[in-house]
């Protein structure tokens, strides 16, 4: 008998074998009482509801695909919640200071890095026991003489891919720190910028930071190196327009605007070439193409299905291959055509998590 047919023989006896697709699920977390699952490969379908008892006004949400977790930070009771992500039941919960807000996550799932806003520090999580292995003291900031905002401290979180270096915002300081996640130390910090940061964005490679500033329909951009040294100069500034059809609608908008600034939402599509921006005021999203040296608006995408309504985006996100962008609007974007495509519930805290065979295999970020 040939090579050729014990070949054909044995491809004969053996079953056929299927692999598992992939499945994408969207988790949003509800403004009170749990999150909202999503199937994303078909036409973002509501999947069922997680009860979360004791819990609501979330600040933040990661997942860690590694442990098949999902973590809340919660402000009402103020607790770091643990979910499994199997069985959607709650594995721990932990108070580990005052205001717990927006975390990131190692990319290998096991270590999280949790503001508390009343405070000055991130806490360093053991993502597995949500034990506080180190403290990072960052700033507390002070709160403006005017245009006060309702709490300052520690605020917003982000991981470069890599896990090594982690970035911190602080309400109203006009500066982005960078600590080294080996060894818990402060690196630098990237500005000063025009004034306080609010949501901002990394790219990938650790060039850029984007950043959303307070009174600013728009954003900042800031080197993170100066030569050899981590963090460098604000470098330059957008200021977003508003369509004027859209102005002419609105001709009295809201006085206290979402986050009590104009933009408060920003983020690097995953392909590094867009920076996505929203413009909470008039419900807007704004894309500007970020191949080139200086940032060109390419797109403004309405929120809105008819011109008498007003959406109020605050955050957007990303999912995990950068064709659907989610701002916390009630729109999903198709990120090529630049439409939205879809129209469920979203919020300020949503996160993608893939599955294969019902176990957890990767995980976005907000």
């Amino acid at each position: 008998m040939t090579a050729a047919i014990r070949i054909v023989l044995l491809a004969i006896a053996l079953p056929a074998l299927t692999i598992a697709p992939v499945q994408r699920r969207l988790y949003v977390a509800e403004d009170r009482g749990g999150v909202s699952v999503y199937d994303i490969d078909h036409g973002h379908q509501f999947i069922r509801k997680i009860e979360v008892p004791n819990s609501g006004v979330y600040k933040g949400i990661a997942a860690s695909a590694s442990l098949g977790r999902l973590y809340l930070t919660s402000n009402a009771p103020d607790t770091l919640i643990c979910l499994d992500l199997a069985t959607d039941r709650e594995i721990w919960r932990k108070t580990l200071g005052t205001y717990a807000d927006s975390p990131a996550i190692t990319p290998d799932g096991r270590t999280l890095y949790v503001p508390y806003r009343r405070e000055d520090d991130w806490k360093v999580v053991d993502a597995a026991s949500g034990d506080v292995q180190a403290t990072i003291a960052v700033a507390r900031g002070k709160q403006y003489e005017v245009d006060s905002i309702e709490e300052i401290g520690p605020h917003n979180t982000w991981m470069n891919p890599a896990g090594t270096r982690v970035y911190f915002e602080v309400l109203t300081e006009p500066y982005v720190w960078i600590a080294d996640t080996k060894t818990h130390a402060l690196l630098g910090k990237v500005g000063p910028f025009s004034k306080g940061i609010r949501p901002f964005a990394v790219t990938d490679d650790e060039r850029r930071v984007y950043a959303n500033v307070d009174g600013l329909l728009g954003f900042e951009v800031g080197a993170v190196r100066n030569g050899s040294r981590w963090g460098g100069p604000m470098t330059s500034r957008v200021e977003a327009q508003t369509p004027p059809a859209r102005l002419a609608e609105i001709s009295h908008p809201p006085r206290n605007k979402p986050h009590l600034t104009p933009s408060h939402g920003i983020n690097v599509r995953p392909d590094q070439r867009e920076v996505w921006l929203v413009d909470g005021v008039y419900g807007y999203v704004y894309v500007y193409d970020i191949s080139a040296t200086a940032p060109r608006q390419i797109a403004s995408i309405p929120l809105y299905e008819d011109s008498s309504q007003q959406p109020h985006p605050g955050w957007i996100t990303f999912g995990l291959d950068g064709r659907f962008a989610y701002p916390d609007a009630g729109g999903v974007i198709d990120t090529a055509t630049k439409r939205v495509v879809a129209r469920i519930p979203t919020r300020e805290k949503l996160i993608e998590v893939d599955f294969e065979n019902g176990k957890a295999v990767k995980a976005g970020h907000r």
